[in-house]
């Protein structure tokens, strides 16, 4: 899957270049060249995958060279263009969703390949354990599935009359990963007593008729699931505003999902990840082999409340829930 957690989670502010780390670079040495398979291009220059990047000596249109091929609106062509970006021969490659990891695992098994917070990548067969990846991929390891009862036990204190749940994902998710996902809310469904329903988006127009049709059939939340939509600037905004105009609790993954108005999120820190990211891309630039450095995963998780929207909603958050809030949002 592609997500916008790569695109906000690598949004930030302008930076200063860190010369004196360039300066230890050979400048006589060609470039190096990072391929990316990405929902939109251009990549944002500022990012934190890239401000890392900078910190650790590389620089982009110095010994640099970033070849992005953005995924929007080709969801189908995704293995060709998979095909297309490793035919280029990059020193590493960047997958960002499960769609891309794996669409670019299948075109090689040679060149390097860096996951941006990718779940359960053992269980996806993208490497062999967490300790030893074995074959050419490593990075960072997501859990979104993994927590999906526990967000959804956090949307309960909001809602405590929580009986019908929505899941909303996108029409080509990985299968696999959506697997796992039902999983997941079929465990929390029989834990916290409720019944939940899959509902899928192609387009960002989608959500209109599904959210209209939400509060036609009465559901009590929706869970919006990462997909390539959510990762568009402005399609959670909109999201957001459909639930607001039908009454519906949103609870999401990504921390600044709820800073765009959705009511509740809880996960990891994705501005972290794609920090630590850029140090996996750092290592296999200078040498190192994926095989040889552990996949990282998290070990804190961000617990972010709209308060503002919670109002709209007519609802009442706990204050207990509050104070193991990470950011409340007024």
């Amino acid at each position: 899957m592609k997500r916008r957690a790569f695109i906000r989670l690598i949004a930030g502010a302008a930076i200063t270049w860190p010369l004196a780390s360039y300066a230890q670079e050979p400048q006589s040495a060609p470039p190096k060249r990072i391929g990316v398979l990405y929902t939109l291009c251009p990549h944002p220059p500022n990012s934190p995958l890239f401000r890392r990047l900078a910190e650790l000596g590389w620089i982009e249109g110095r010994n640099l060279v970033v070849e992005c091929v953005s995924m929007d609106g080709r969801w189908h062509q995704v293995p060709a263009l998979a095909r297309e970006l490793v035919s280029r021969r990059p020193d590493v490659l960047f997958g960002i969703s499960t769609v891309a990891m794996r669409a670019l695992k299948q075109e090689t098994t040679t060149i390097p390949i860096v996951m941006g917070a990718i779940a359960d990548p053992v269980r996806l067969g993208f490497i062999t354990s967490l300790a030893r990846p074995e074959g050419n991929v490593t990075g960072v390891a997501w859990f979104a599935y993994e927590v999906l009862p526990k967000r959804i036990e956090l949307l309960k204190e909001i809602v405590p009359n929580l009986r019908r749940l929505a899941l909303i994902g996108f029409t080509l998710s990985d299968p696999q990963y959506m697997q796992m996902s039902e999983e997941n809310i079929t465990i929390a469904a029989g834990k916290l007593g409720f019944s939940w329903q899959l509902f899928r988006a192609v387009v960002a127009n989608d959500y209109d008729e599904i959210f209209a049709r939400l509060a036609a059939e009465h559901f009590d939340a929706a869970y919006i699931q990462a997909n390539p939509l959510t990762a568009k600037p402005g399609n959670v905004t909109r999201i957001s505003q459909l639930a607001l105009r039908y009454l519906i609790p949103t609870v999401s993954e990504y921390s600044f999902d709820a800073k765009d108005g959705l009511l509740l999120t809880y996960g990891q820190d994705f501005s972290r990840d794609a920090m630590r990211s850029a140090e996996y891309i750092d290592k296999i630039l200078r040498g190192a082999k994926p095989s040889e450095l552990p996949v990282e995963e998290a070990t804190t998780f961000q617990l972010v409340i709209n308060l503002k929207t919670a109002k709209a909603l007519g609802l009442t958050v706990p204050p207990s829930l509050i104070a193991r809030a990470d950011e409340v949002i007024e």
